[in-house]
């Protein structure tokens, strides 16, 4: 009997052609972009799963609201993880990381600047599962001067001999000994690097510093321990190591500190939640987060959920309209069947046979197409996707109970109402059910456009707000102005080195600054012409020297800024806009900024000028309060900021390069400003190419939905259309006549899809500081294109149908 059934299916897609392809096409379409991305999603939530102990892992951040600021700072300070361990015993194990700067490995003669190095504890392999190759994770990071490698960097340093044992030299004066190789990070690790340091290494690590939070601290909670319990205990760390400290940089009691709305505390981030959820969920800052943190959004992992969801649905819809729209061309076929004895059950089986066939036609397809598809999507969204069936031992069944509950739904309508009418019904020329399936198939129709209107409109307002923050003024001028990193291995030669470079025409200025743009730019808190005090102000500091405003050409608002024609700059603090805005004064040229540090000591600065408001973080954040200062003599700072003329950008950076190995033997590292801040929104307009090629996707299953729906309904009123060949009526008329219903449904899923757009846009748009307003014409125009579309699809039919021979479908029987 099945064979039977499988017979009578192949044959009604020969005869059908148009409809069959159309039908197991779209369907196809629609399953493939889901799997995709379920793919997508499921690598954004497996963040850090791999580590075995993920489940008790949490990274311990700081909250702190002081004069009114808040700030959550990922980083804590040094002395953090050991006094956890110590006083609390549901803490199993910690390990810290910390960054001291990019370092030189050199391997006898070769010599290699890296800037992906970290120091941390013994414990690291506690906290984080890696497959070490070579040596033992218990003892690899105990001993002063030791260093893991990664596979790949063991390579690069020693080719394919032995790397353990080995010696390598940083900075030229301290000889390292490799005690172990790793494996490369996973993919899905928040946290890369290419090496690990004993952090014993640096005796800074042992000094008692509670204010000063320049490391990331892990914990892991032993066994059935509450968590949340746990961190509700954090504050007694506070009130114990903190608190006397912080007295002693105010100058006042604790209490009288907190009593002014101030506070100060420590909690617990889950380890998996770090990736997605560090900025929207915790509301952790993204300046405090290391240059090889990656990061996402939930958010998009919701957004995404919903479109894949939207899609199938419009896939589905197609696949259920067109499905009973043909099933109605069979009625004649059932009285006839039932004519020569066939039986009701008989007929259910054989149309919801015949349904689960085309379903599972379309799934096998949707298979095929994921395969040929995915390295496509994968170049756009940046990753290394695949659908592994031995890892996901369930897809294939879901796909095989997916194909038959959507075959089963389709064919509900020919199985169980045709099969049900006599012989003299189904063999009549109209049905009354055929104007109730008409209103579902209308209905149907309304909401799969809805649902493309409203992704068009959000990939419009992506857009728009990418090409914002790209060309938004940003306070300085960005164009033709490069950065060359780690401008500091120049020592003595880096007057020397700016004096040669300025001899080439094309070089308008050169400064040195600490590196900006999304780098981590470090904040303290500071008295505002006093020493101690309640209310402190947090502020971000910058180096730069004195023609650091000059190559950035950033207008000053009042004062000036450093010369070396006065010595006492050295104590001078230049501030901008925003720290104006705190201080709630603009009588500031004269007066005092005295640091709170434990590290350093309090230091006052002579407040010498103020600059305009530029941005030197991305626009997900608004400008907060900024100060400068000069470099000390003796140091040489991070990067040479280099403005061109533009007139030959590759010759100059060819120059600076020759230039440079003239007096470093390190190697050469630059890039342009402009595209190091493009990279700030990489995440972003990856976002966006996904959301216009998944749009486009939408938007074609729709049309092939609408062409299949058009060519039925053309066919039903080929008569009616042959008639009023005959009575007069005009091509245009004909058109206009088939096209108008199909009009209507599609302004009317306008009505839906914008309010639902504009709430999913205008949530979204939150995460930027500086963002676009959502403008009435982007709904205009994306409902004029989905009805333009929605008309050139049904136009075909329709003028295809008009320009026919009336004679034809008028002697049809």
């Amino acid at each position: 009997m099945l064979r039977n059934h499988f017979t009578i299916f192949i044959r009604t897609l020969k005869k059908q052609k148009i409809y069959s392809l159309i039908n197991i096409v779209g369907l196809a379409i629609g399953v493939a972009v889901c799997l995709t991305i379920f793919l997508f999603i499921q690598s954004e939530l497996g963040y850090d799963s791999y580590n075995e102990k993920a489940d008790r892992t949490y990274r311990i951040f700081v909250k702190s609201v002081i004069n009114g600021t808040s700030i959550v700072n990922s980083k804590t300070a040094g002395p953090t993880g050991p006094a956890l361990k110590r006083d609390f015993p549901e803490v199993e194990t910690y390990a810290r990381l910390g960054y001291y700067g990019a370092l030189v490995f050199s391997n006898g003669p070769t010599r290699f600047r890296e800037y992906h190095v970290y120091y941390t504890d013994s414990t690291y392999f506690d906290v984080f599962t890696m497959t070490f190759l070579e040596g033992n994770p218990k003892t690899a990071l105990t001993r002063p001067n030791t260093i893991v490698l990664t596979e790949t960097y063991a390579k690069k340093y020693f080719g394919n001999e032995r790397a353990l044992g080995r010696t390598l030299m940083v900075d030229d004066k301290t000889p390292y000994t490799v005690t172990g190789v790793m494996k490369d990070y996973p993919e899905n690790s928040h946290f890369r690097c290419v090496a690990l340091c004993s952090i014993v290494s640096n005796p800074i690590i042992n000094k008692n510093i509670w204010l000063e939070l320049w490391y990331s601290t892990y914990i892991v909670l032993k066994p059935g321990s509450d968590a949340t319990a746990f961190e509700a205990k954090l504050e007694k760390a506070g009130a114990q190591y903190v608190a006397p400290q912080a007295e002693a940089v105010l100058g006042i009691h604790i209490q009288d500190f907190l009593k002014s709305g101030n506070s100060y505390g420590y909690f617990m981030q889950p380890l998996k939640s770090i990736y997605l959820q560090s900025a929207r969920t915790y509301g952790i800052d993204r300046n405090t987060a290391w240059g090889d943190e990656r990061s996402g959004d939930i958010a998009y992992v919701y957004i995404f959920g919903g479109v894949a969801a939207f899609i199938l649905v419009i896939a589905i819809i197609n696949f259920m309209n067109l499905a009973t729209a043909r099933s109605e061309r069979r009625a004649k076929e059932v009285g006839i069947r039932k004519t020569l004895g066939s039986d009701r059950a008989g007929l259910i089986r054989q149309f919801m046979t015949e349904s689960i066939f085309t379903s599972g036609l379309s799934v096998l397809l949707s298979l095929a197409l994921l395969e040929l598809f995915l390295p496509a999507f994968n170049n756009l969204a940046g990753r290394h996707l695949a659908l592994n069936y031995i890892e996901h031992p369930l897809v294939i069944p879901a796909l095989v109970v997916f194909a038959i509950i959507l075959g089963a739904l389709a064919g509900v309508y020919p199985a169980f109402v045709l099969s049900r009418f006599s012989p003299t019904r189904a063999l009549s020329a109209h049905d009354g059910a055929h104007t109730r399936k008409s209103r579902l198939r209308n209905i149907l129709v309304v909401v799969q456009f809805a649902i493309s209107i409203t992704l068009m409109i959000c990939t419009i307002v992506i857009k728009q707000q990418l090409d914002y923050i790209q060309n938004k003024n940003l306070g300085f001028n960005k164009e033709h102005l490069l950065m060359i990193g780690s401008a500091y291995v120049l020592g003595n030669h880096l007057d020397a080195f700016k004096e040669e470079a300025m001899k080439n025409p094309q070089i308008v200025s050169i400064s040195t600054s600490y590196r900006l743009f999304n780098s981590g730019v470090p904040g303290h808190a500071y008295f505002f012409n006093k020493k101690t005090g309640t209310n402190p102000l947090s502020m971000s500091y910058l180096e730069a020297d004195e023609n650091f405003i000059h190559t950035y050409q950033i207008a000053m608002k009042a004062g000036r800024f450093f010369s070396k024609s006065f010595a006492t700059d050295s104590n001078a603090v230049v501030i901008n806009e925003a720290t104006l805005r705190d201080l709630g004064t603009t009588d500031v040229i004269g007066k005092q900024l005295t640091a709170l540090s434990t590290y350093e000591g309090a230091k006052s600065y002579t407040i010498i000028g103020v600059v305009k408001d530029f941005h030197w973080e991305s626009l997900h954040q608004g400008i907060r309060p900024l100060g400068i200062f000069l470099f000390s003599e003796n140091r040489s700072g991070n990067v040479l900021n280099v403005r061109m003329q533009g007139s030959d950008v590759k010759g100059t950076i060819e120059f600076l390069k020759h230039t440079w190995e003239k007096f470093s033997a390190e190697p050469f590292y630059s890039n342009l400003v402009d595209r190091d801040l493009q990279r700030m929104y990489d995440a972003e307009r990856k976002i966006a190419d996904i959301a216009i090629v998944v749009s486009l996707l939408a938007i074609f299953i729709a049309c092939l939905g609408l062409f299949g729906l058009a060519s039925f309904v053309t066919e039903q009123r080929v008569k009616e259309i042959g008639i009023r060949k005959v009575m007069g009526a005009s091509v245009p008329e004909i058109v206009v006549l088939l096209s108008k219903e199909f009009t209507k449904r599609v302004l009317f899923a306008n009505a839906i899809a914008w309010p639902v757009a504009f709430y999913c846009m205008n949530t979204w748009l939150q995460n930027f500081a500086y963002r676009i307003s959502i403008n009435v014409w982007i709904f205009i125009a994306a409902g004029l294109l989905a009805l333009m579309i929605a008309l050139a699809t049904v136009s075909f039919q329709a003028i295809k149908a008009a320009i026919a021979n009336p004679i034809q479908s008028l002697r049809y029987e």
